[in-house]
């Protein structure tokens, strides 16, 4: 920039000796100030920006020690959490595998009931594919079926001798391995059995399979209506047969209980609600006798011709509240 005048005068008149020395060490002493700042702004700007130094073991530094987060894998089937060594599938309340609801896809959950219905004969592959097609019409292509045996395999593991749970037989033919239980096979041979031979211990064993209405969630198309309704009847049968072996022992609690289990599958079966109604009076509660009539009363309003109960029904409530 141009100079002020006085400093133009100045410079102007002759130049004394120390004058060059003198301008040397300012213009020195204004270099040196400006590169030790330009030195400093530069060493606070890699502080911030530069990653931090090994540690003195050797280490890197905690940032760039830490692992990298990548996208967690699928969780596992809950299947082979519960039990990864035996197989339950249960068809006497809400289909469950393992006592899970859901722990299967619906293909999956269909492809085993298939299998387990045909008990320790194998199944078609060709069967299979016309089983879990849409409709009857439209098979399951084979391809497809391979690879839902498959996925369902991997899901499900391996039983504890090692083998697969839904076994090759050869040919195209499909079986579960032999310790593969399902709760309706347990509940009809237990059930068969007590019946038989009036003991109340196997029947009671047998309706504590029972968790509700049966092949809930099972709406499939190839389910024989006929079989369903075999099932509830020997459902009713068994908790009729106990209550009345319990009301013949003077246990009216264990008997009001077996036929609450029976209602609770079957609530039209008026026989069952004779029965509570007998074990509600034994067990000493007119409350219950009173209870139960009412409840009967409702259920054959929505469903009974007339909306009345059977003459025996009503007979045996005048009965016990004479």
């Amino acid at each position: 920039p141009p100079l002020p005048a006085r400093t133009r005068v100045t410079a102007a008149g002759p130049a004394s000796r120390t004058a060059p020395v003198v301008l040397g060490i300012a213009v020195f002493v204004i270099g040196a100030l400006v590169g030790a700042l330009s030195l400093e702004m530069l060493r606070r700007r890699r502080q911030i920006t530069a990653p931090e130094p090994a540690t003195a073991t050797g280490g890197t530094a905690e940032w760039l020690a830490a692992p990298v987060l990548i996208a967690a894998p699928d969780p596992p089937c809950p299947v082979a959490e519960a039990q990864p060594s035996e197989l339950l599938i249960g068809v006497l309340g809400t289909f469950t595998i393992n006592g899970i609801p859901a722990a299967l896809k619906p293909a999956q959950s269909q492809l085993l009931l298939s299998l387990a219905l045909c008990g320790e004969e194998a199944i078609s592959s060709a069967r299979m594919c016309y089983l879990l097609g849409p409709d009857p019409d439209h098979p399951k292509p084979g391809d497809s079926l391979r690879q839902l045996i498959t996925r369902t395999r991997r899901q499900l593991g391996r039983s504890s001798d090692g083998r697969e749970w839904i076994e090759h037989r050869g040919g195209g033919w499909y079986s579960l391995h032999p310790d593969t239980r399902f709760d309706w096979d347990e509940f009809e041979e237990l059930s068969e059995r007590g019946i038989r031979e009036s003991e109340r211990a196997l029947l009671s064993s047998a309706l504590v399979l029972v968790r509700g209405e049966p092949f809930r969630d099972c709406d499939w198309w190839w389910l024989d209506q006929a079989f369903l309704q075999t099932v509830v009847a020997q459902i009713t049968e068994t908790a009729l047969t106990l209550a009345e072996l319990e009301l013949i022992a003077s246990d009216g609690r264990a008997s009001a209980h077996a036929a609450r289990t029976g209602l609770g599958v079957d609530p039209a079966d008026e026989r069952l609600w004779r029965a509570l109604m007998r074990a509600e009076h034994e067990a000493g509660r007119p409350a219950g006798v009173e209870d139960a009539w009412n409840a009967c009363l409702t259920v054959l309003a929505d469903i009974a011709l007339d909306g009345q109960p059977h003459q025996d029904t009503a007979a045996l409530h005048r009965e016990l509240t004479a």
